[in-house]
């Protein structure tokens, strides 16, 4: 079994890829190109080699778990990216109710947002 620290890292890693994944994904809609594009798929790269070895372990425990939760976690990127301002920041509040109350979430599976303030 991999050490905290292992799990931190491996946890952190995978969020900062999906967040460099979600960054190229605004920078296909803005239609950036270049060395911005460029350097963050070069870091992006860099990452998920870095990240490989713990993957690959996490992935040979459990293997439909671990694609799964990166299929929703690509899904949630697309998501975020294809919002305009206004609905970002409906989701935004949303996302944070949902922080507020993760435990109810986790226990009921399904967090009702009746109201936002």
């Amino acid at each position: 079994m991999e050490s905290n620290q292992s799990q931190k890292n491996l946890k952190n890693g995978l969020e900062l890829v999906l967040t460099l994944q979600l960054t190229l994904e605004l920078m296909d809609e803005y239609k950036l190109k270049g060395l911005p594009k460029k350097y963050g798929n070069m870091f992006k790269n860099s990452l998920e080699k870095d990240l490989s070895q713990s993957f690959d372990r996490l992935y040979k425990i459990d293997e439909e778990y671990t694609t799964n939760a990166m299929n929703k976690k690509n899904e949630l990127i697309s998501n975020i990216a294809s919002l305009n301002e206004v609905d970002a920041i409906l989701f935004a509040e949303f996302s944070n109710k949902f922080m507020k109350n993760i435990d109810l979430a986790r226990k009921k599976g399904v967090v009702l947002f009746d109201k936002l303030i």
